[in-house]
């Protein structure tokens, strides 16, 4: 009897909460109508929203598309678990977002996997000290520290030309293996000032631990949105952030420069890790924070950089026809091979750089960002959103909606960028790396790297594949990652 009357006390109360959530998130949903109203909205299944639809990851992208198409807008809001959030293709929405001071913060549900105490920084911190952060380090960015790495650049490139090249005439490889190895390499050099062989034991493991650290926070970015994230910090995924912890506090003992009490490195080069301590000492950054700028900094880079130059190539295979084209323009800039490739050099490529654009356009290395409205404020006229209400912008269907990209907005055709179709289109209608001032802070560095790289292979090597162009499923990782990775077929030019 006893038991029976636990169960049914049980029973009780568990109807009593389930009634007052209840009634809650229909006082939430009704002091949203102002905006419901106003915009087409998917509330979903009660306390869960739409986020079921997303936990299939191969699917994010065709899930998000069907919802834009049974909307009708380039606009909506959608309610994820019991949170309304804003989603916008329509480029007038996202210049304001993007350009406003009133959305100057992260959206707090996108970038919550990124609170791992590994990866954050900049990325997701608040306005307030984002900008002196951003003041801090954004000298590593400038145009002559930028110039002064080049011949890093070079080096790299032809690092993973020999490479290829031992690989040529053995069918399909694994390219991307390749690039991601070289890339971590460089990123490590110009960020911590030091330098870590790629090949070594100790290399394995760094590049064994970013990977483990890149799915995983890609599964938190879907299971944190309706609370689910803790199922993803499993035992190894600690074990990955505490030994990535503990490399980068390493990296910042070896480097030789700090020992000096000096900014510089190598004839002048400043190492992001060197400003960054710099910042510490002036009251900018905490230990911590010097930590977190720079390891976030050496996965933002390498990650952006090595997925781009790899969808490039994967594109070229596929298209053959414009791959000859783009080694054509680069053989008449080098006829008889390259030495280096300097700053000028680059000026000299414009379908090479039609070609690199409408890659990221198909593949953009971010392909999600969000904004956080800091204040009450207006969304378009007549839309008026509370504080802290989220606006997420999926860049990568924004690039393949066919209201802004035509018909065939879905297949690779660099002439999209000619100079007469841009002038088409809406400027926010393309932003492979975000826009207005919380854009991304490293673009300048990943377009050097990636034209450097790509000239350099596109010079010496052809590209191939049997993998179709249709069959291929990108997934929403913290990058843009393939559910499958094309193999490349790899031939020297003469």
């Amino acid at each position: 009897m006893s038991v029976l009357i636990s169960m049914q006390s049980v029973i009780l109360t568990a109807a009593i909460l389930l009634l007052i959530a209840s009634w809650r998130l229909y006082e939430k949903r009704r002091s949203f109508r102002n905006i419901t109203s106003k915009l087409p909205t998917q509330y979903g299944l009660p306390f869960i929203g739409v986020t079921y639809k997303f936990f299939n990851l191969s699917k994010v992208y065709s899930t998000v598309s069907r919802g834009f198409d049974e909307i009708k807008s380039l606009t909506g809001c959608v309610w994820v678990a019991t949170t309304p959030i804003i989603i916008t293709v329509e480029p007038e929405v996202i210049e304001h977002v993007t350009s406003s001071s009133e959305f100057l913060n992260k959206a707090r549900d996108l970038y919550a996997h990124f609170n791992n105490g590994v990866i954050n920084g900049i990325i997701v911190n608040p306005v307030k000290k984002w900008k002196p952060g951003r003041k801090a380090i954004s000298p590593f960015l400038s145009h002559n520290n930028l110039m002064s790495f080049f011949p890093l650049f070079n080096d790299n490139a032809k690092n993973v030309k020999q490479k290829l090249i031992a690989m040529a005439g053995r069918g399909e490889q694994d390219v991307y293996g390749v690039i991601k190895a070289y890339g971590l390499q460089l990123s490590i050099l110009t960020i911590m000032g030091t330098k870590i062989d790629e090949g070594s034991e100790n290399y394995k493991e760094v590049m064994n631990a970013f990977n483990i650290l890149v799915h995983r926070t890609a599964q938190n970015s879907v299971y944190s949105s309706v609370g689910l994230g803790f199922l993803t910090l499993t035992p190894e995924y600690k074990k990955t952030l505490k030994y990535l912890r503990e490399l980068v506090c390493d990296l910042i003992k070896k480097n030789p420069s700090l020992k000096a009490e000096s900014d510089e490195y190598e004839d002048g080069k400043q190492a992001l890790v060197n400003l960054a301590v710099k910042a510490m000492k002036q009251g900018l950054f905490t230990a911590s924070d010097v930590e977190i700028e720079s390891f976030t900094m050496i996965a933002a880079s390498y990650e952006t950089s090595a997925i781009v130059v790899y969808s490039a190539l994967v594109l070229l295979a596929m298209h053959p026809e414009i791959q000859e084209r783009a080694f054509e323009e680069v053989r008449s800039v080098f006829p008889h091979g390259i030495t280096s490739v300097e700053y000028d050099d680059l000026k000299k490529f414009p379908y090479l750089d039609m070609v690199i654009a409408e890659a990221l356009r198909v593949a953009p290395p971010i392909p999600y960002i969000g904004r956080q409205a800091i204040n009450e404020t207006e969304l378009r006229p007549g839309i008026t959103i509370p504080k802290e209400m989220q606006v997420i912008i999926p860049i990568f269907e924004l690039h393949r909606r066919k209201e802004l990209w035509g018909p065939e907005a879905a297949r690779f055709n660099p002439e999209n960028f000619l100079p007469e179709n841009i002038a088409k289109r809406h400027p926010c209608a393309y932003m492979a790396f975000s826009k207005g001032p919380r854009n991304c802070i490293g673009v300048r560095y990943a377009e050097f790297t990636v034209h450097v790289l790509l000239i350099t292979l596109l010079r010496s090597l052809k590209f191939s594949t049997t993998f179709k162009y249709d069959d291929i499923v990108f997934m929403p990782n913290v990058t843009l990652s393939y559910k499958v990775e094309p193999l490349l077929s790899i031939e020297v030019r003469a």
